[in-house]
């Protein structure tokens, strides 16, 4: 029986990973369910929420095993494998530690979810769950980031294959204005406050930095005005949100704002905060190499989705359709462009500094070798050829002999919104300026 999608799962727990034996489940489960039935009689419908039933354990680190339903129309289901996204590894690394889990079988998984799942933003903590068969082959799969959002892989009987599914339960937007006066740092004075997270924090000292010099300009008694937005469940923040304004005002730094532009698509490339004029914040020259941010394949060390070996994957990938633009980083000269092998069609860019990049599976080109680009020229375009699983760019940066990893570089879309992109901006502007008075006004 499939798990239905608008119905929460309740879960039993055990620690150590040894499974616990059929009948302990079963009156483990009617255990449970006497308590439920005993909680819903009692009036008290709220309790369930509030004690955080199927949520993850409080310590991610630790194992716990096993699975029950108390709905009285289901049977005891097979007991599921519970692991975590654990700090400072990946996605395939944190899969490959749930127990009876093998290296074929985390292959499996990575390629059926990584094209729909960033994999730029695994984050430590997050719930995977498995479930095998008594041959020990994985027949279900779920990665569950928050409490409303779940990636869900089922093998097909027909088929033998995964089949995905996205479920995410509606949720209530609310926004809140955060206002307050600099003590020390703005880092450290929005810490101090209960109600901004490390994410709200992070993300206002990154808008803000690529405008205010906070070492030699910022003062005690500046002020700072945040304006966010956040995702509710059940009256449960869902964490993230997004800072839709953050304006900073200072006896050096003057008054200085920054509004987040957004397109219909939320991977966009110029998804991002701006200055009221259009103008990006983030202070690096160089482009992303692609316009819309959909990353298959992190830098570092993986299992290689076709060959199934561990090793140093010296790039990003970035995934997309066969056409779409590919887009010089910087200027250079085009040092070489033709097909290699495994890599496909490849193109390398020499820069001044003498830094190259490198675009690999390519689908066509732009541009010949020894042909000189400009910062955001388009030099390809994207596609599936070499030893690929499907249609991407693998993105690499080589400086003085040694490959640096990309996402640790800032990169942006364009410098400037114009045209048609600077006028929705402006629009965008206008509405936020609204909230803020109706925020204000709703805050006092």
């Amino acid at each position: 029986m499939l798990r239905r999608a608008d119905r929460p799962d309740r879960f039993i727990f055990y620690k150590n990973g040894t499974p616990l034996r059929r009948p302990v489940v079963l009156l483990a489960a009617i255990a449970l369910l006497s308590l439920l039935l005993f909680l819903l009689f009692s009036g008290d419908d709220g309790e369930e929420e509030r004690s955080g039933a199927g949520e993850m354990t409080p310590n991610p680190l630790d194992a716990y095993l096993g699975y029950a339903s108390v709905l009285p129309e289901e049977k005891a289901r097979s007991e599921y494998v519970e692991g975590w996204i654990l700090p400072y590894k990946g996605f395939e690394d944190s899969l490959l530690a749930v127990p009876g889990m093998t290296l074929a079988s985390v292959l499996e998984i990575a390629n059926g979810i990584r094209d729909h799942v960033d994999f730029s933003k695994f984050y430590a903590g997050e719930a995977l769950r498995v479930w095998f068969d008594d041959d020990g082959r994985v027949i279900r799969f779920v990665y569950r980031p928050n409490i409303v959002t779940y990636h869900t892989l089922i093998r097909s009987e027909k088929s033998g294959k995964f089949e995905y599914s996205f479920v995410r339960y509606p949720t209530e937007t609310r926004r809140r204005i955060i206002a307050g006066e600099m003590q020390g740092t703005l880092n450290a004075s929005l810490a101090q406050r209960s109600e901004v997270t490390t994410w709200i924090r992070q993300a206002v000292n990154n808008a803000l930095e690529g405008m205010i010099s906070f070492n030699t300009d910022a003062r005690n008694g500046d002020t700072y005005r945040i304006l966010v937005e956040e995702e509710f469940y059940k009256g449960r923040r869902i964490p993230g949100g997004r800072v839709l304004y953050a304006a900073y005002t200072g006896k050096i730094a003057g008054h200085r704002e920054t509004f987040w532009y957004e397109e219909n698509d939320p991977k966009s490339a110029y998804n991002a905060h701006y200055t009221v004029d259009g103008k990006a914040l983030a202070s690096s020259g160089m482009r992303l190499p692609v316009d819309r941010i959909h990353i298959t394949s992190t830098f570092g060390y993986r299992i290689h989705p076709i060959t199934g070996q561990r090793h140093l994957h010296n790039g990003v990938d970035y995934g997309g359709r066969t056409g779409d633009p590919v887009y010089a980083v910087a200027a250079g000269r085009v040092a070489s462009a033709g097909f290699e092998g495994a890599n496909g069609n490849k193109l390398v860019i020499r820069h001044i500094d003498g830094t190259e990049t490198f675009y690999l599976h390519l689908h066509s080109f732009a541009t010949r070798a020894g042909s000189t680009v400009k910062a955001g020229q388009i030099v390809a375009k994207m596609g599936n050829t070499g030893r690929s699983t499907g249609s991407h760019l693998h993105f690499g940066i080589r400086r003085q002999g040694k490959w640096e990893n990309p996402l640790r570089i800032k990169m942006i879309a364009a410098p400037t919104l114009t045209g048609e992109r600077l006028e929705r901006f402006k629009g965008q502007m206008r509405q936020i300026r609204g909230l803020l008075e109706k925020s204000a006004a709703g805050n006092g």
